[in-house]
């Protein structure tokens, strides 16, 4: 299965994201390597993936 590659661009939030949440439900605490591993994408995506998310849990 190929993954999106879209960058965040203006805010707007990464396609992975819902994906990336149902995923973490498994486990109980995110680490960006496991989202390496599962959506092949690189550290920094993962981390902004990871920032994005926390971020919306706050609101």
């Amino acid at each position: 299965m190929k993954q999106k590659k879209s960058k965040t661009i203006n805010g707007e939030m990464d396609p992975l994201v819902p994906e990336v949440v149902e995923y973490l439900n498994k486990f109980d605490f995110p680490l960006a390597r496991l989202l390496q591993k599962k959506f092949k994408i690189g550290f920094s995506r993962a981390e902004k993936i990871l920032k994005q998310i926390e971020t919306e849990r706050r609101k």
